[in-house]
């Protein structure tokens, strides 16, 4: 399975390097609803993101946060909005995991919606600590955890959230028990401020503090240790199995045209190609990766399909 997905992934970025130019349908402007707050992580990427659309297509793009719920407010907004190609929903990994975890999840994940493209994809997902934490490597971490079961804690954004999911994925692998502190935006302020001791997040969301110090990357759950972080150890390298796949995309409405997908994809693809964010995602560990629409969604039900398995025997459950 992992191979087949691999191989899509490869084909897409292909497959988006080949997307011709010609006049676009939409020429108005282009809203993306971001289902998290604003100055995450996420929200940042999106932000340079919509800057290089505009770069490249002339397009007006507004960003407009819709945090909550665990990203379902902003994602039920997107799903009741009119198909004419103005309004889209940036979507992450968590849009799959929340399929599987919330009992009255209010649309449905994939029908519910449009797929457009798989906009980027990381490696994986780190367990972080503040700069000034008395952790300095994942061994001292594990050994801290198993001496005092319950003490030390790490935040997630959300219960149910991929955050949350890897941090279960960890804790069940590394035999140790961390208490879970949910937040309803981002734990980052908290983890520099040492008010939480961990958290775990796509290392490409928090490089930036990474590279200044204000943060500090223990372990990766990426099968090699990360170009920018070469001294921080893989999970593996401890025999601990913790990853969701990370990801960025964009889905529409639900009944859009398939010429209005066709251009979106195009306008999108566009703004994927501009240095400025190839540069951006490259330098915060990411891969522009630009998957046409239907490989996208049968990404996306696999994963699905995949995290019904897998997640279950975790016990979390979101209302």
């Amino acid at each position: 399975m992992r191979a087949t997905r691999r191989r899509a992934l490869q084909w897409g970025a292909l497959a988006g390097l080949a997307v011709p130019g010609g006049a676009f349908a939409q020429e108005g402007s282009l809203r993306i609803v971001v289902p998290f707050a604003a100055g995450s992580g996420a929200d940042n990427s999106v932000r340079v993101f919509a800057e290089a659309v505009r770069q490249a297509t002339g397009r007006t793009v507004i960003v407009d946060n819709k945090p909550g719920g665990g990203g379902t407010i902003g994602a039920l907004e997107v799903s009741r909005a009119r198909p004419d190609g103005a309004t889209i929903l940036f979507a992450t990994g968590g849009h799959t995991t929340s399929a599987v975890l919330m009992r009255k999840l209010p649309y449905d994940p994939v029908d519910g919606f449009t797929a457009i493209t798989l906009l980027t994809r990381s490696q994986g997902f780190g367990l972080i600590v503040g700069g000034d934490s008395r952790f300095k490597t994942l061994q001292a971490f594990l050994a801290a955890a198993r001496a005092e079961p319950g003490r030390l804690t790490y935040g997630s954004s959300g219960v149910g959230n991929t955050t949350h999911v890897v941090g279960e994925l960890f804790c069940r692998s590394a035999r140790i028990e961390l208490t879970h502190v949910p937040y309803k935006a981002t734990p980052i302020a908290d983890a520099m401020a040492g008010t939480i001791d961990s958290f775990f997040v796509s290392p490409s969301l928090v490089m930036e503090y990474l590279k200044t110090g204000r943060l500090r990357a223990l372990g990766v759950s990426s099968a090699q240790r990360l170009a920018l972080l070469p001294d921080t150890p893989t999970f593996g390298e401890f025999d601990i199995e913790a990853d969701i796949p990370g990801w960025s995309g964009f889905w529409g409405p639900p009944g859009l045209p398939a010429a209005t997908v066709e251009n979106l994809y195009r306008t999108l693809a566009k703004g994927a190609r501009e240095k400025s964010f190839e540069t951006y995602t490259r330098d915060n560990g990411g891969e522009v990766v630009c998957l046409p629409p239907d490989p996208f969604k049968a990404y996306v039900v696999s994963e699905i399909d995949r995290y019904r398995r897998l997640l279950p025997p975790l016990g979390i459950q979101v209302d």
